[in-house]
């Protein structure tokens, strides 16, 4: 059997697990995705509501009213930091997602050419080969026909 052959397997379990990596890469950018959208939300509902207590204080409100729009509004700001920090959290595990991504794609790439180069060699002891053959086909076919003159 060719080595190119043999490394066949290897080439599949190269690619396999660079598929997985990139499948987890791509996970990861989804639940950034969805924790920004998270977060934006969070900072338009924040918004919202602090207009409807500024909308709300011109009119004249309640001390206790007042207080819970602040409370609220406290426990809104908390959500949105701690939003942000889950951001953080998960921009480094992507980048760590990413780096492994790359890595197994490297390997990949790397048993790629080893095998493009047996395959390339394979060939070329291939070609000569069958210049051999052909050669001494040649010969032996041109020393029947002398000895037939």
């Amino acid at each position: 059997m060719k080595k190119s052959a043999r490394l066949a397997s290897v080439v599949k379990i190269a690619e396999s697990e660079e598929h997985k990596a990139m499948q987890g890469y791509g996970q990861y950018q989804q639940q950034l995705e969805e924790q920004k959208g998270r977060l934006e939300q969070l900072v338009e509902y924040r918004a919202e509501y602090l207009a409807q207590f500024q909308e709300r204080a011109e009119v004249g409100i309640s001390v206790q009213q007042m207080q819970r729009y602040r409370a609220f509004i406290s426990q809104l700001d908390n959500g949105i930091e701690e939003q942000n920090r889950v951001i953080g959290s998960i921009k480094l595990e992507l980048e760590a997602k990413r780096r492994e991504w790359f890595s197994k794609r490297t390997r990949t790439q790397a048993i790629d050419k080893v095998v493009e180069q047996h395959l390339t060699n394979e060939q070329l002891q291939d070609n000569k080969r069958e210049q051999k053959e052909s050669d001494e086909y040649s010969q032996t076919s041109s020393t029947s026909y002398a000895s037939f003159d």
